[in-house]
């Protein structure tokens, strides 16, 4: 036991001297963290929004009927309409500046009244694909309103638009006017009052709060200081080798043991202050409940000594400490990338998503994140907890033998 506690000092000491390796293992995490967290939470922003750009050649009451469909409700609120010349729209959207850009022609009034072909243009920027997708969609909507006003009302419109503008429209003439309209409407209304179907309208289930997404990331990205921690303290048993300390303990199997414990205890110490600050400042950041604070804790503590056992148990595999640290490091990226450190396991493809729960680390990050959006605290089960102290236990079981095996003597 006191053999235990003397290697957790000495190593405590020496990487406490060793300042410069802990603000990086801690710095890096929080700059692509920072990066991460700061584009997800711009993407939770209002909907998209552009410019119409309307040249109204006609300037008509009907063609500003037209421009003013655009400013109305919810697609008002996505399009602002810019009324311009023909030069100053073609500049404005060949450079970008504007979603589309409609062309109302002269004599547009006179062809809708006389009911003869009129062409309105309108070209979209093709940078852009939701808002002239909406552009387009509700000029056609507008045109084909226009065709059934025309056909229902056009006898009435071409009357009215005879009327002499200087007289102004005699009584008789309005009174004939609106019977001629009443009676059109009394006609189609029962075809359209009431509706010839019934509608049913079922609420739908209350849909169940989602987190946000900065929230998902923050899993992956407390994995990410916890693997570069422990995979760059692993290094530590290459300096013991060159001091000579192996080869002085391999003689005494019960002193190796205990040196790895020894070990283990001040690494995982390290990495659960790392991963520790990250998570504080991810709870602080999304408001997490504190009462969830210490379960991923200790569930960071578990996986934290086991991920440092098995980087250490891979570093006792190749020759030369430059070649362990060149390729361990190599692998550690791609185990990041598989297992949610740069993008949420639920974000990634199904099948993608479920080769990265597999992993070692995807599986530390799937749990904690279901600890961290759940409704109560402590919502890991046996069954994790089992396999993360399967995997500490391991990796500490595989340490321990591959320095008996060989390691301890070169």
């Amino acid at each position: 036991m006191d053999f235990i506690v003397a290697t957790f000092r000495k190593d405590l000491t020496r990487w406490r001297e060793d300042a410069h390796a802990l603000i990086i293992w801690l710095a890096i995490p929080f700059l692509i963290g920072g990066l991460i967290t700061a584009m997800a939470g711009g993407s939770g922003g209002s909907g998209p929004s552009g410019t119409l750009l309307i040249d109204d050649r006609d300037d008509t009451l009907i063609s500003g009927f037209v421009a003013g469909a655009f400013a109305q409700d919810q697609i008002g609120d996505m399009l602002t309409v810019q009324n311009v010349g023909a030069e100053e729209g073609k500049q404005l959207i060949d450079a970008g500046e504007a979603s589309g850009l409609l062309t109302i022609p002269e004599g547009f009034q006179d062809a809708f009244i006389n009911d003869t072909p009129v062409v309105l243009t309108l070209k979209t920027n093709p940078a852009q694909t939701i808002l002239p997708g909406i552009i387009e969609n509700v000029t056609e909507v507008l045109l084909d309103a226009g065709f059934y006003l025309q056909a229902l009302f056009g006898e009435e419109i071409a009357a009215i638009q005879g009327v002499d503008d200087e007289a102004g429209p005699s009584n008789a003439f309005v009174s004939s006017m609106s019977v001629q309209v009443n009676d059109k409407m009394q006609a189609l209304g029962p075809a359209l009052f009431p509706l010839a179907f019934d509608i049913e309208i079922v609420e739908p289930p209350p849909a169940e709060p989602r987190p946000d997404i900065g929230l998902l990331f923050l899993p992956g990205i407390v994995m990410m200081a916890l693997l570069f921690s422990s995979q760059g303290l692993s290094a530590d048993f290459w300096k013991e080798r060159e001091t000579g300390t192996l080869r002085r303990l391999v003689s005494s199997p019960g002193l190796l043991n205990q040196f790895v414990f020894g070990k283990a205890l001040a690494a995982t110490l390290v990495i659960a202050g790392i991963s520790g600050i990250t998570l504080a400042v991810g709870f602080l950041y999304h408001g997490i409940a504190w009462s969830k604070f210490l379960p991923s804790m200790l569930w960071l503590i578990f996986a934290g000594a086991g991920f440092f056992a098995w980087f250490a148990a891979l570093q006792m595999l190749f020759p030369t400490q430059k070649a362990a640290n060149l390729l361990s490091t190599i692998f550690l990226f791609p185990l990041m990338m598989m297992g949610g450190s740069f993008f949420p396991l639920a974000a990634l493809p199904d099948w993608l998503a479920s080769v990265g729960r597999m992993s070692p680390n995807g599986f530390v990050v799937d749990k904690l994140t279901d600890e961290l959006v759940s409704a109560n605290a402590w919502s890991f089960d046996i069954r994790s907890w089992t396999i993360v102290a399967a995997i500490m236990l391991s990796g500490l079981l595989l340490c321990s033998w591959r320095l008996k095996s060989g390691f301890a003597r070169r």
